[in-house]
């Protein structure tokens, strides 16, 4: 398993099993039944699905995703820890987003109150 891998199933854990980040996750949704993210890296294609009850990890390509990363797995690693500015991938083109790149923030701060809480 990828250290990607990993940080998602860690990641999805945290958010699945704590009541504080399932209201995060409810505000980001607001009235919404969900979202969709996207992930396209050399690793392959997967999805997030993200209820307002959790997220779940797919894999293949989802017809019509709010957002769509593509990147390659050692960069969305480090954009999900902290460790490099997401800003700067999109200016170097190390990271494409299409679609919603709003949906970034929220995903953002959900991994942030995860991880800090994990601590």
């Amino acid at each position: 398993m990828s250290q990607l891998q990993e940080f998602f199933k860690f990641f999805m854990h945290q958010v699945n099993t704590k009541d504080d980040l399932k209201k995060n996750l409810a505000e980001w949704i607001g009235r919404y039944h969900g979202k969709i993210l996207q992930v396209h890296t050399e690793e392959g294609d997967q999805y997030l699905v993200v209820t307002p009850r959790g997220m779940s990890l797919h894999d293949g390509v989802y017809p019509s995703p709010d957002v769509i990363f593509k990147s390659d797995s050692a960069t969305l690693l480090g954009i999900f820890t902290g460790e490099i500015p997401f800003k700067d991938t999109m200016k170097d083109g190390s990271l494409v987003v299409i679609g919603n790149a709003n949906e970034a923030d929220p995903l953002a701060n959900l991994i942030l109150v995860a991880m800090t809480g994990a601590l």
